[in-house]
């Protein structure tokens, strides 16, 4: 199952030794008559709310989205940003607005911004808003953070972290590909804080790894699989970067990925030959997707559903990476959501366009990210439309080899769903 060749034209689709014209909606299909319906699964759907506590972030990051699109301006994000901070009465009063009108089961709260943790006293305020309220149903905590101040805040605040169900750190590589990608963060530094996390016995940690096209995929899993052996991560998952330029070299680009993905294939069937599952967030699902049949009905993230709901500077997102003026509502200064009729189809306008429906991968992929819709002309939209048909593709090449080793060791795609796949709602969903 080694790397096949790519045979570059230039301005055209890649043509591909294996899968042929990577530009055909049928390049790839989810070969799902093999295996059939035979491995069922319950999913867990989270009702989940996203805070954005702060706008502002020291990371520096290529490529911010933030930057990009919600704070499109000048200057240092850790001192200009237009999103306005949390102000913890009202939005914890919202949120528990939000979820006695729409819980079902389990509830997630997860803290995002910025980088949540210049603020960590908001956050602490917020969280002791819902205890008091005594919610009749479980309410989860999340945070997503660059890592840079964890060990700080546990020093200060150790009652703070160890509320933390989950705990998603966004680390690009190793010491100099993520120094490199997040230059106003330390990877050393959060390290440190990770194994003070760890020493609190509290929750899970999300390895989160944004590929810009100067990175490579084998450095991020090689970072993890270092991690995971010192208890520091818990699961993985990678997410090409949301940018308006095409890729510079984009057939060489793509000839790597493959290579790199066919590594991580490679190890994952050697943990699953010994019965232990690589636990890779998007890989599980896109393997119990094949497996069971299943398919989106809606883009990876289901933003144009307006089901999900972002709260950043008293306004309700339905996505937190999308333009302001797309807020879906609003929160009053009692904490009340006034919600505006806001039709939200058109963000998936591009789908036709595309000819998402009538592609191969669409079941798994589902248009992928509306925001980079949103934020880049066809060029760069094709090229993801072919890395995706690619990524599934050599999945699928593994999928024979992988089903008989969960038949083996009596692994079901409930194993994999329950371990890894389940945490794909609180990511990107694909990469």
């Amino acid at each position: 199952m080694g790397s096949t060749n790519l045979r570059p034209q230039k301005d055209e689709p890649i043509t591909h030794e294996r899968f042929g014209n990577l530009g055909r909606h049928d390049a790839v299909v989810m070969a799902r008559e093999v295996h059939g319906n035979g491995h069922a699964f319950v999913s867990n759907d989270f009702t989940y709310i996203h805070l954005s506590v702060t706008g502002r972030c020291q990371a520096r990051c290529k490529g911010c989205i933030n930057s990009v699109i919600t704070a499109s301006r000048p200057g240092e994000r850790r001192d200009l940003s237009p999103v306005g901070e949390t102000i913890p009465a009202r939005d914890a009063a919202c949120i528990l607005n939000l979820l006695k009108e729409e819980v079902a089961g389990e509830a997630a709260v997860c803290f995002y911004g910025g980088e949540p943790l210049l603020v960590p006293d908001r956050i602490a305020e917020i969280i002791e808003i819902l205890r008091a309220a005594k919610c009749s149903y479980p309410v989860r905590y999340m945070l997503y953070t660059n890592g840079d101040l964890l060990g700080n805040v546990i020093e200060k605040q150790p009652g703070l972290m160890e509320k933390m169900w989950l705990v998603s750190v966004s680390i690009d590589g190793r010491q100099e590909q993520h120094q490199e990608a997040r230059p106003g963060t330390d990877l050393d530094k959060i390290h440190a804080g990770l194994r003070k996390l760890k020493g609190l016995g509290r929750g899970r940690v999300l390895m989160w790894s944004t590929l810009r096209e100067t990175q490579t995929l084998a450095d991020c899993f090689a970072e993890f699989l270092e991690l995971h052996e010192q208890g520091l991560a818990d699961l993985f998952f990678w997410h090409w970067v949301e940018t308006a330029i095409p890729y510079d070299d984009f057939p060489a680009y793509l000839s790597g990925y493959e290579q790199e993905l066919r590594q991580v294939m490679e190890c994952y069937l050697v943990w699953i030959s010994r019965g232990e599952l690589l636990p890779v967030i998007h890989l599980n699902e896109l393997i119990i997707f094949l497996l069971a049949g299943r398919g989106r009905n809606s883009s990876a993230c289901g933003v144009e559903l307006a089901g999900n709901f972002d709260l950043i500077g008293g306004r309700i997102q339905a996505c937190a990476d999308l333009p302001l003026e797309l807020a879906i509502g609003e929160i009053a200064a009692d904490g009340t959501p006034i919600f505006h009729d806001q039709d939200l189809s058109f963000l998936v306008a591009y789908k036709q366009d595309l000819g998402c429906y009538q592609c191969g991968v669409h079941d798994y992929c589902g248009g992928r990210c509306p925001v980079q819709a949103q934020i880049s002309g066809p060029e760069r939209l094709l090229q993801y439309c072919q890395l995706m048909r690619l990524h599934v593709g050599v999945v699928q090449d593994y999928l024979p080899a992988i089903a008989g080793q969960l038949k083996i060791h009596n692994l079901t795609c409930q194993t994999l769903y329950d371990a890894a796949a389940f945490y794909a709602q609180f990511t990107d969903v694909t990469p």
